[in-house]
């Protein structure tokens, strides 16, 4: 069956296949005459997706069988209106049927090819099958982080520029936890109609860990992204609606944009992540750009990311440690010191934490960086135990080292390794582990105190559950943090508060520390109200080992 083409236009049709395949690489190749509906397919298509023939009448009602029926009316709409000559191609995803019964993720890209007189004439493109399971998320179709990154490596290799985007729901588990991962499920495959729909023929999208979206676009700029994020955001937050149910999501996004290929792509990830987590945590939801502007201190924080993460892939060159004395409260004597992180490069000179690690501790590098803290913080301050047999090192400790399921066996290691005391070491944890499972997060801490290593809960009192935290497990040490402690003078409620923790804390059989004490009349306050330790710059400023053991070693 042939459509009724004539000879010479399926000799035009052979030639112009020949003519593509020659300059085509990859993909199955596709051309069709679009007068006739008549097509040509490679003939690697028709064997893996046991097509009639390499000739076809009709091929995109041939292949939209082949096609996932969740994904099929996206499809059907574009070619609909690549035939009525209201576009001039696509370039889309949606999931197909092989010969052994699965679906895989596929790309397909076609363009139109336009007579003397202005009527849509040839149809041309390729689809790539994205194929390995190990690369698609089974729930969505979609390729996973893993096909991100590949397809990021093609994009750079070509230099082409595009926008990146991330879209998700900020605490789904409490969606299957009311519901049920049934329920869960629907809600996701809805998001996943919602988005297929937005963005149809924008780019590719890839579903992340739980319920992260990002869209890799050429065609949408990121204002346009923006106004499809509150478009989206609306009918997700408003109109979603599963059963006759209107779940309540927390919708949050960002986006940035790549034109500088001399940045790894992880760091691109990273800085998109870090504005996600802003839109989640800060932002109530709203679109956040991670644009490529000048910090304080004109620094480009694009630049000065990528440059921190090639440092920590160079074995940590350039991060040194400062160390600030923590101080008894009553005596004024030294008890121990928390380990502060530096990175000093040529071009940004000495730069402290505040300035990268909010961004780099999205990224996968950062493990590796909180070892090498670990390890050279005990490195340092092992023989200022020969003079202070009870210093107590505090280490910071980021929910993404915790969160890895080796980090006791890590602890371990290097205590080790450096032949440091457990009894001597106090891990510092952030309210933000509160999103590690708690039951988990009570295991790992009873384990290593099990050893002798000691924990502390860092900033109490300035997040939601901070009390919370306290009452799942038993902490050595509750550390109020600075915003409490700049008011006591005033006498008003931070001192109250001040207090009130404090006695909380006794109620757990927890010490507590005092930071960001700057004048002698807070310690002088702090001590009354039976503060155990204080720490601060009314002592001393964060200074480098060799300082500190000259200035509060050698003079003991």
């Amino acid at each position: 069956m042939d459509g009724g083409i004539d000879s010479r236009r399926k000799r035009v049709l052979d030639e112009l296949y020949r003519g593509f395949r020659t300059v085509a690489h990859g993909g199955y190749l596709y051309l069709c005459d679009m007068k006739y509906d008549y097509s040509r397919w490679s003939v690697e298509a028709v064997q893996d997706f046991g097509l009639p023939g390499n000739y076809m009448v009709r091929a995109g009602e041939i292949w939209e069988q082949c096609i996932h029926p969740d994904d099929r009316e996206g499809y059907h709409q574009s070619i609909e209106d690549i035939f009525a000559g209201r576009d001039r191609g696509h370039d889309m995803q949606y999931r197909v049927k092989n010969t052994a019964g699965r679906y895989v993720v596929c790309t397909c890209r076609g363009t139109v090819l336009w007579d003397e007189q202005g009527q849509p004439d040839y149809f041309v493109g390729s689809i790539h099958n994205h194929g390995q399971e190990n690369n698609v998320d089974p729930l969505t179709g979609f390729q996973n982080q893993y096909g991100l990154f590949e397809t990021l490596k093609m994009l750079y290799a070509k230099k082409q520029p595009a926008n990146i985007m991330m879209l998700g729901v900020g605490h789904f588990s409490t969606i299957n936890e009311m519901w049920g991962y049934d329920f869960g499920n629907i809600v996701i495959h809805k998001l996943v109609q919602l988005l297929k729909k937005t963005f149809r023929n924008e780019g590719m999208l890839y579903r992340l860990d739980g319920v992260r979206f990002v869209l890799l676009t050429r065609t949408l700029s990121l204002d346009e992204l923006a106004r499809r994020y509150e478009a989206l955001y609306q009918d997700i937050s408003l109109r979603l609606e599963v059963d006759g149910y209107r779940p309540n999501l927390e919708i949050c996004g960002s986006a940035l944009e790549i034109e500088d290929f001399d940045i790894d792509p992880q760091t691109m990830f990273s800085c998109l992540t870090y504005a996600y987590v802003s839109s989640r945590e800060k932002g109530n939801g709203s679109f956040r750009i991670f644009h490529r502007e000048l910090d304080a201190d004109r620094n480009n924080l694009l630049v000065l990311v990528n440059a921190v993460r090639k440092s920590i892939e160079n074995n940590c060159a350039g991060f040194v440690l400062y160390y600030q004395p923590i101080v008894e409260a009553a005596t004024g004597r030294l008890c121990g010191s928390e380990a502060l992180l530096r990175w000093e490069n040529p071009e940004f000179g000495l730069v402290p934490p505040n300035r990268f690690i909010p961004i780099i501790e999205n990224d996968p590098a950062f493990v590796h960086l909180g070892e090498w803290i670990l390890r050279k913080a005990m490195e340092d301050t092992k023989p200022f135990l020969a003079v202070f047999p009870d210093f107590e090192l505090n280490v910071n400790i980021s929910y993404d080292q915790i969160k890895q399921d080796n980090f006791v066996q890590l602890v371990r290691r290097n205590l080790d390794a450096a032949g440091f005391p457990a009894r001597n070491l106090c891990l510092e944890i952030t309210e933000r582990c509160r999103l590690l499972d708690m039951e988990r997060l009570a295991a790992i801490v009873s384990e290593l105190q099990s050893i002798g290593v000691r924990f502390a809960i860092d900033d109490f009192g300035t997040g939601y559950s901070s009390m919370s935290i306290l009452n799942s497990m038993k902490f050595d040490v509750v550390k109020i943090d600075k915003s409490f402690v700049d008011g006591v003078a005033a006498g008003g409620r931070e001192l109250r508060l001040v207090k009130v923790m404090h006695d909380m804390a006794g109620l757990y059989g927890a010490r507590v520390c005092a930071e960001g004490v700057e004048t002698k009349e807070q310690c002088d306050i702090l001590r009354e109200c039976g503060i155990d330790c204080i720490q601060g710059y009314y002592f001393s400023r964060p200074v480098e080992v060799e300082t500190f053991r000259e200035r509060f070693v050698k003079q003991a």
